[in-house]
């Protein structure tokens, strides 16, 4: 009896500990590319992205991995984004990236962003990957997922 109390405990504990652990995925949206000035290296360019929280709880974003670019201009880095997202709501984050490669080729093609967007949750880190493609525009929609 002692041995089943036991396991009933163990199970318990690993299902509250696994619910305080899932969260909704945080949805992202490229909003648009602003183009700066030339750089010695290569363009300077912001990317405007819309990070959504559907849980109902904060959360507290930290930083974002990427991989950003095309065949023709490219750029890989880390930015830390320090902003809480309250539940159900919305904010809007900016990313500074250096493209290297063709800057006359900057814009014609369509571009991807790749990586890993890092949050925190009830002292819980998580990442999530993101991928989207940004069409000439500038815009297109990107899911974050476990």
């Amino acid at each position: 009896m002692p041995r089943l109390v036991s396991l009933f405990l163990t199970l318990l504990l690993v299902g509250t500990v696994a619910a305080c652990g899932a969260g909704t995925a945080p949805q992202l949206k490229v909003l648009g590319v602003e183009r700066g000035d030339l750089a010695t290296s290569g363009r300077h360019i912001k990317l405007f992205v819309e990070v959504v929280n559907h849980d109902r709880r904060p959360m507290r974003l930290q930083r974002l991995q990427y991989v950003f670019g095309s065949d023709a201009a490219y750029a890989r880095g880390e930015v830390a984004l320090e902003r809480t997202v309250d539940a159900g709501s919305a904010v809007v984050v900016e990313v500074p990236i250096l493209l290297d490669g063709d800057d006359d080729h900057l814009g014609s093609d369509e571009m991807t962003l790749e990586g890993k967007l890092f949050t925190e949750q009830d002292s819980i880190v998580q990442s999530y990957a993101v991928r989207a493609r940004v069409d000439r525009s500038g815009t297109a929609a990107a899911v974050a997922q476990p």
